[in-house]
């Protein structure tokens, strides 16, 4: 039992070197044309060709886990870069997105907002504030600038589970919520 949990562990955190490579290779303002070889290279198939908004998708394996990369280029350049991990069980989600908090925290350092972490204190005041607690408690920050990365937990519309690393992407809900 114990070297199935550790083969599941080892599984997990090589998935989130992938997800570093990728943060660290690919950053917003890459040129999107190299995308498709860098994807292939890392062993990933492509889902979508890059469509009229921008956006082409990716799906692969990760550490054992399948993982779907998407891409939103403008102009020729990466705009925003998600990596999403699926789950069935909330419990499994935030197990899988506190690992790659950890994992992420090494390569980013110490995030601005750790919604996985907060003090009651905290909660508390952000909630007096009126702020939506589900979303703080579910998003890790590590910085307000598009550029920053942010991972996200969130409950699909047919009740799966998805973590998402994003780059590139806005962080107005989060200084909203702030």
């Amino acid at each position: 039992m114990n070297k199935i949990i550790a083969f599941l562990l080892a599984s997990l955190l090589a998935g989130t070197a992938y997800a570093e490579q990728r943060l660290t290779d690919i950053q917003p303002g890459f040129p999107c044309a190299e995308i498709p070889q860098v994807e292939k290279r890392l062993g990933s198939k492509e889902l979508a060709v890059q469509d009229t908004k921008g956006i082409s998708k990716y799906t692969g394996t990760q550490g054992g886990a399948k993982v779907t990369v998407v891409y939103h280029c403008d102009k020729g350049q990466l705009a925003e870069l998600e990596i999403i991990f699926m789950s069935t069980a909330k419990s499994n989600a935030y197990q899988m997105a506190n690992e790659l908090r950890i994992e992420l925290a090494k390569y980013l350092g110490k995030p601005i907002h750790d919604g996985f972490n907060l003090t009651t204190s905290r909660t508390m005041m952000f909630g007096f504030l009126g702020a939506d607690l589900d979303y703080l408690t579910s998003v890790v920050v590590w910085g307000s600038a598009k550029e920053d990365v942010m991972l996200l937990v969130r409950e699909t519309e047919d009740k799966l589970w998805e973590i998402i690393i994003s780059q590139g992407s806005s962080k107005m809900e989060y200084i909203l919520n702030s």
